[in-house]
């Protein structure tokens, strides 16, 4: 019984801690991050792993993993909008762009809830261009 009582403890902590991020980070709806990729304005953070991020990520997105790398192509203005994103809905890789991000003092960061699967349910091309 403990056992039980004790993840279920787990679970609802996960559960808090994500629905502070979502509060934290408001989400941006595909329709809104296409037009802003096709106009330049945003700075992608793909927060999966090197493997995935070969496979496809978002135009223009820069991967997570070489932090060092992708803290010298950050933009220079901190008020830039910053947009962080996974896989899909259940993934939470994103709080770790996210912290990254506001760590770095940027105060416009907000999360492609969707990821990687929204972006090609609506119809859209991943891209395999190193970034």
């Amino acid at each position: 019984m403990a056992v039980i009582l004790l993840s279920g403890h787990l679970f609802a902590a996960e559960m808090d801690q994500a629905r502070a991020y979502d509060k934290h980070y408001p989400e941006i709806k595909y329709t809104e991050l296409r037009k802003s990729i096709d106009a330049g304005e945003v700075f992608i953070i793909d927060a999966n792993s090197e493997q995935t991020f070969k496979k496809g990520h978002l135009p223009t997105a820069v991967s997570m993993v070489d932090e060092k790398k992708l803290e010298e192509r950050m933009p220079y203005n901190k008020h830039y909008p910053i947009i962080v994103y996974c896989g899909g809905s259940q993934c939470t890789a994103w709080h770790k762009a996210a912290d990254f991000a506001a760590a770095r003092g940027y105060t416009s960061v907000r999360h492609y809830k969707g990821g990687l699967k929204d972006w090609q349910a609506q119809g859209d091309r991943l891209s395999t261009a190193s970034n």
